[in-house]
């Protein structure tokens, strides 16, 4: 059997290294990747050293089962203590760091499996089509596979504003060593967004030592949490095997899940109204404030929000599928800036970066985005509640989940026109739990899996590394 993994991304080295780990007859793998910088992804090329990693290191295995595996790796290196944030009390590395542990444990991947008898090859190419039975890249390749696997993320930003030919207009922020540090010093930075990607950009813009008015554009306003330093949590209701019970008897409603939160902390003896409050007010309470008291609130021993944390990123995944549509519409619509926040918190050391600019007035929220045009002699408009021109633009705005990267659109058009692939009304490719084989109607394909968040099925927030594991492993066994 010949395997095909289109995307060479932490999904794909999740995949592999639980691949090396099975132990079926071996075949072969080849991995189709464009991209100069296999295994890293769009966010862990080599970058900025103040670009860090947004989690800790417990958050960030590739390993399934082996939370430990990156945290021992970080441990190894010489220059881990560097990176010590103070609130958590533990090291984050900057992002080129994590993508060299990601390549590195690609690497050790493919050399167990070719010494256990797997042929692999990573051909650094991109996968455009798909026609009689064979993959075609796009330096003229056809390759044949047995299995194939669709895990390329969702790509770059979209250009919702039509700039990209507008001179000092960037789409691409990453890597932000190549794009902000020619950036004037006192130019006047807008940044469209306001979440991690857009803290990324002003954490690096002060490193290289701007000095210029930097405004983070939105529609909301609303920065990410702060992560709390972590503390043991030994949840007995806010459990994967909680949500897998949950999920076995059918359909889950939002309500129920707040249940079993409410009785988490009140068997913890903590109070749920206090908590529920401060969530409650994600989107109305105002951003500095609410900043400012999240990292004085660092050492909270009250474990509301870690445990909600948690629970979306291991509970989510199992029970999204089986949540009530009118739920699940109400979190992808009127929630998904809380949920998002929550999912994708700050660390301390950026949250402090960003505090600093706020209070000295460097930096500056700008709420109500509606409009931004290029001027002819320069620079951009910008239309919120006023009109005012910045110099540089930035975009920060990640794909929503089930986008399709542009660079897939080709394959991804094959696959609907052959009647391999099907996507659902609310974007993203039908998937049959458990194999994540395409769906067409009720037939699952033979050949096609779909890996992340591409999956119509998958959360509307992107997977974390621990959760991709989690994911290649189960998929790994229904290959092999």
């Amino acid at each position: 059997m010949h395997i095909g993994i289109i995307g060479g991304g932490a999904a794909a080295v999740g995949l592999l290294d639980a691949l090396a780990a099975d132990e079926s007859t071996p075949g072969g793998i080849t991995v189709f990747d464009g991209s100069p910088a296999v295994w890293r992804g769009r966010p862990y090329q080599p970058d900025l050293a103040a670009v860090r990693v947004n989690a800790p290191p417990a958050l960030m295995s590739v390993r399934v089962g082996d939370r430990g595996h990156y945290e021992r790796w970080v441990a190894e290196r010489d220059d881990a203590a560097r990176y010590l944030d103070e609130g958590l009390g533990q090291p984050l590395v900057p992002r080129g760091v994590y993508g060299e542990y990601l390549e590195q444990t690609a690497r050790a991947a493919i050399t167990r499996l070719r010494h256990t008898g797997w042929r692999v090859d990573v051909v650094n190419a991109r996968v455009t089509g798909f026609a009689a039975g064979a993959l075609h890249t796009d330096d003229g390749g056809v390759h044949r596979v047995d299995r194939a696997v669709l895990g390329v993320g969702s790509g770059g930003p979209r250009d919702h504003y039509g700039l990209t030919d507008a001179p000092g207009y960037v789409n691409e922020p990453y890597p932000l060593a190549r794009t902000v540090t020619d950036i004037r010093p006192d130019a006047h930075v807008a940044v469209i967004g306001s979440g991690l990607t857009a803290v990324d950009i002003a954490a690096a813009l002060t490193a290289n030592g701007h000095t210029g008015p930097i405004s983070l554009l939105s529609r909301s306003g609303v920065l990410p949490y702060v992560q709390q330093r972590p503390i043991p949590l030994m949840p007995e209701y806010l459990t994967p095997a909680a949500a897998l019970r949950l999920a076995a008897d059918g359909t889950v409603t939002f309500t129920r899940l707040v249940d079993l939160m409410r009785a988490e902390l009140a068997d913890s003896g903590h109070d749920f109204d206090s908590f529920a409050a401060e969530i409650l007010s994600t989107d109305t309470e105002e951003p500095v404030s609410r900043l400012r008291r999240q990292v004085d609130a660092i050492d909270d021993p009250h474990p509301g929000r870690r445990l909600l944390t948690m629970a979306i990123r291991t509970m989510g995944p199992i029970l999204w599928p089986v949540l009530a549509e009118a739920d699940r519409t109400m979190l992808r619509t009127k929630e998904f800036r809380t949920i998002s926040s929550l999912s994708s918190p700050m660390v301390p050391y950026n949250a402090r970066i960003m505090l600093r600019l706020l209070d000295s007035g460097q930096l500056r929220l700008r709420a109500g985005l509606t409009k931004i045009e290029a001027r002819p002699g320069g620079g951009f408009t910008v239309f919120d509640d006023t009109e005012w021109r910045a110099d540089a633009l930035l975009n920060a705005v990640n794909p929503s989940a089930y986008t399709v990267p542009r660079e897939t659109e080709a394959l991804v058009a094959d696959l609907l026109a052959c009647g391999i692939a099907e996507l659902a009304p609310t974007g993203g490719v039908r998937a049959e739990r458990g194999t994540r084989r395409f769906l067409v109607g009720e037939r699952p394909d033979p050949t096609w899996h779909v890996l992340g968040n591409l999956a119509a099925d998958s959360m509307f927030i992107a997977t974390n590394p621990p959760g991709l594991a989690a994911e290649a492993a189960i998929l790994a066994r229904h290959l092999t």
